[in-house]
């Protein structure tokens, strides 16, 4: 089974942990102070209490910077990510498009890094942020860990390519494949889909809805709606992000985008 390398804290992980003793030192300090037992002089409290907020605050504008920054991200700026911030990138890539997304760790993840779950699909997803063309060890991967994480389909998403060895193993396996051709295509439609403008013949007015029986093939199914996991069709897609007041930003399907403008006709 692939074990993965032990990864460095992050800086907002080493901030959380600085938290967590500061927070024990000032738990301590209040239970044990009317013994007479304490850490430090009168001074260190307040300073505890000072560094926490700080610290709070940091983790939250750092986290919130992260995520915007992720989101703007093109193909030149993932080829200079690591692999753990590509696999960051790619959770808040599928959670814009409905997705509930779980990382796995880094301990004994079989090669899983990321668990994608709708109504009907559960995906697990191996992420490869690479200089070189990803080989056939990380097809067996994603196919060990489909099994162990109970998943209906494997994929292995990288920003380079696939050797020859690998693409046969794939289709072999019954893994799909995304190669940095495909994961631009993806990424450009989700990101023209965020600021997109309807044109006069696609407006809908009023609290039209729309629903539009479109055939959906497994290729086509990249957005889902946010409530159910269910797939959706680009113009259901295109009418929900282009309501961004009704909808959040999010993508609903037929029946939950009525619940939706209910809810939003009672604000």
């Amino acid at each position: 089974m692939a074990r993965r390398r032990k990864k460095e804290p992050s800086l907002v992980e080493l901030a959380t942990q600085l938290i967590v003793i500061c927070a024990f030192i000032l738990a301590f300090n209040v239970t044990f102070s009317k013994y007479g037992t304490s850490l430090g002089g009168s001074w260190l409290n307040p300073v505890l209490i000072i560094v926490i907020i700080v610290l709070t605050i940091t983790i939250a504008l750092r986290i919130a910077y992260v995520q915007e920054k992720l989101k703007k991200a093109n193909i030149n700026e993932i080829d200079k990510m690591s692999g753990t911030m590509f696999e960051r990138y790619l959770e808040q890539f599928f959670k814009r498009q409905g997705w509930q997304v779980k990382r796995t760790g880094s301990k004994g993840d079989y090669g899983a890094d990321l668990i994608l779950s709708s109504a009907n699909k559960k995906v697990v997803i191996q992420a490869k942020r690479w200089k070189k063309n990803v080989g056939y060890e990380a097809i067996q991967q994603a196919y060990t860990s489909k099994d162990v994480y109970g998943c209906t389909e494997a994929w292995v998403i990288t920003n380079s390519g696939f050797t020859e060895q690998a693409k046969d193993g794939a289709k072999r396996l019954g893994i799909k494949l995304w190669d940095r051709d495909v994961l631009i295509e993806k990424m450009s439609k989700v990101n023209a889909a965020q600021t997109l403008k309807v044109n006069d013949q696609e407006s809908i007015s009023g609290d039209t809805i729309s629903n539009v029986a479109t055939p959906i093939t497994i290729e086509d199914d990249l957005y889902i709606c946010a409530r159910c996991g269910k797939p959706v069709t680009n113009k259901v897609k295109d009418y929900c992000l282009s309501n961004p007041k009704r909808f959040n930003g999010r993508i609903y399907c037929y029946d939950h985008q009525r619940n939706e403008i209910s809810k939003s006709s009672r604000v």
